[in-house]
């Protein structure tokens, strides 16, 4: 017959067991969630490398047209500025915030409604 001393140790032997199994879990998730977010900063500078490049290489083919280097440079501006103002006045729209929320969520917590 087992006393109680030992019914009390073996529960709290289980106790300690299962707090470490979600730390241990806690730990995954977060290791998990950080590792996407890397990746995602990661593909995010690569985005700007390429569209930095593909800006200048835009702006010098557009000067050797216009056979003016600084109209090349100035017509690339005038469309990253017109893309911003288009920006700018959807920045409140519900359902570009409602695609962004949704693709954060499924590529960094893996949330799928």
């Amino acid at each position: 017959m087992l006393n109680v001393s030992e019914i009390l140790q073996t529960i709290k032997q289980l106790i300690e067991v299962r707090i470490e199994i979600v730390k241990n879990e806690i730990k995954d998730q977060f290791s998990d969630i950080f590792s996407r977010i890397f990746i995602l900063v990661l593909m995010g500078l690569f985005s700007m490398m390429i569209l930095l490049f593909a800006s200048i290489s835009l702006a010098f083919y557009l000067g050797e047209i216009l056979y003016s280097d600084y109209k090349g440079f100035l017509y690339v501006s005038l469309i990253y500025l017109i893309l911003f103002v288009l920006f700018y006045f959807l920045r409140e729209s519900k359902s570009i915030l409602q695609t962004f929320k949704h693709l954060f969520r499924t590529f960094i917590f893996r949330i799928k409604k």
